[in-house]
């Protein structure tokens, strides 16, 4: 009795600031309404109701008992629709594809490019161009991050920042001079029995692995995530 009497004192309240007034069923109707509504939330119910009112074809401040209702049934109509527009279901086949154009150094939709529209089933060709896709898009990462990203030119270079290039395979396999420390990002694969090789987009160079560190793939995740900030992408 104590909660409808406090709403009940509410809703008098909040019509009279308005130049409203009820009649006692009107006010029963509405009263009933709003005791399942969360006590914290009740201002700004009212408030919707005393918009939704004002919206009425009003013939005097006198509310009647109809057009409470019609105030009602417009408030939950408003509110099933926003709950109804919260998500947007796309189709699979209806969401638009994007690729990373290397030339362009952006992602450009995949109608702009020479690349055949996708289908249901795929030929073999296509699980190559996959990991191509996924090496090109973790490269462009891996590149945008700041241990990578060059200095912008007249630029100071904090002091103990340490700035690495990206290299391919097929600029180690071009180099005749003798190399340091070189990061090339890449997939290991075996193409020869017992024989390992370190492979990207633009070829393939064997590898020693003989003083190789080995990591298993989750601690590989683990420490490529931490250091670059970026999620691998594995098959």
């Amino acid at each position: 009795m104590d909660v409808s009497r406090k709403i009940k004192t509410k809703v008098s309240a909040g019509f009279k600031m308005r130049g409203f007034i009820l009649r006692p069923e009107a006010s029963r109707y509405l009263v009933e309404v709003l005791e399942s509504v969360d006590p914290s939330e009740l201002d700004d119910v009212v408030e919707k109701v005393l918009d939704a009112v004002e919206k009425q074809p009003l013939s005097s401040s006198m509310i009647e008992l109809s057009v409470m209702e019609s105030a009602v049934q417009d408030c939950t109509q408003a509110c099933d629709e926003t709950i109804d527009n919260v998500f947007n279901i796309i189709g699979a086949f209806d969401v638009p594809r994007y690729i990373y154009s290397v030339e362009r150094k952006k992602f450009v939709p995949i109608s702009m490019t020479s690349h055949p529209t996708p289908s249901l089933c795929g030929l073999a060709k296509d699980k190559a161009e996959l990991f191509r896709e996924r090496y090109t898009v973790l490269q462009q990462r891996t590149h945008r991050h700041e241990l990578f990203t060059p200095p912008a030119i007249g630029s100071a270079v904090e002091e103990g920042q340490n700035k690495f290039q990206l290299r391919t395979v097929e600029a180690l396999l071009g180099s005749t001079a003798k190399l340091g420390e070189v990061i090339v990002l890449g997939m290991i694969t075996q193409l020869k029995e017992g024989k390992f090789y370190l492979e990207d987009s633009s070829g393939t160079v064997q590898l020693d692995m003989s003083k190789a560190i080995s990591f298993d793939q989750f601690q590989f995740a683990h420490r490529f995530s931490i250091l670059f900030g970026i999620t691998p992408l594995f098959p």
